[in-house]
């Protein structure tokens, strides 16, 4: 009985410090991985909108009873509009797709980059690659009004082989952020610069 509670008061001792040096190590690692997951986020907004210079984020609602939309609206060197950012999150084959959409004053997609996603190794994560991203690139420079759909569904991308469901959710990713544009685009273009730009973003 003794031995028991010897074991059972050790191994407490060893979980509570444990748990104690996780929680140290937790509120000292936290905020630096929110910092860097904010370092990406802004690298990403000025990759998908180069032509912005400094960014902020707002809210658009159409209604009193409507649900706010958030979006990232960029300006250039001279404090103008130069389009928004948007954040995505198309469901694919193994979970949401985090995806970075920018979009130009005119409402044509500028660029896009993935933040984060679950998809199977080697098929779906090829959203990521230049294999995929770059013909959907010259696709979006050389036509005006692309079909975002899959060739399959009667669209324009090239689906990746083999993962068209991944492919699917990046298309209605893109669908989406042109959906949140067209309800926005009044409001963004009455947007002020946040502060003076001249000297670039900081």
């Amino acid at each position: 009985m003794k031995d028991m509670l010897k074991m059972g008061l050790f191994l407490f001792v060893v979980s509570a410090v444990a748990g104690v040096l996780l929680a140290i190590t937790e509120s000292v690692t936290a905020p630096r991985i929110a910092e860097n997951q904010k370092a990406l986020l802004e690298q990403a907004r000025k990759e998908v909108l180069p032509q912005a210079a400094i960014f902020s984020m707002n809210e658009f609602k159409a209604s009193e009873t409507a649900t706010a939309v958030s979006y990232c609206a960029g300006f250039d060197q001279q404090g103008k509009i130069a389009g928004m950012v948007l954040n995505v999150y198309p469901k694919g084959y193994a979970g949401a797709i985090e995806m970075v959409v920018g979009l130009n004053p005119q409402g044509k997609i500028s660029g896009v980059k993935i933040l984060s996603q679950k998809e199977t190794p080697g098929l779906g994560t090829k959203l990521a690659d230049p294999v995929f991203l770059e013909p959907f690139k010259k696709l979006i420079s050389t036509k005006e009004q692309p079909v975002f759909k899959v060739k399959q569904d009667g669209g324009d991308v090239d689906a990746i082989t083999a993962a068209t469901i991944s492919s699917r959710a990046f298309c209605a990713g893109i669908r989406n952020s042109l959906e949140v544009f067209n309800q926005v685009k009044s409001q963004l273009e009455s947007l002020q610069a946040p502060a003076p730009v001249s000297g670039g973003a900081k």
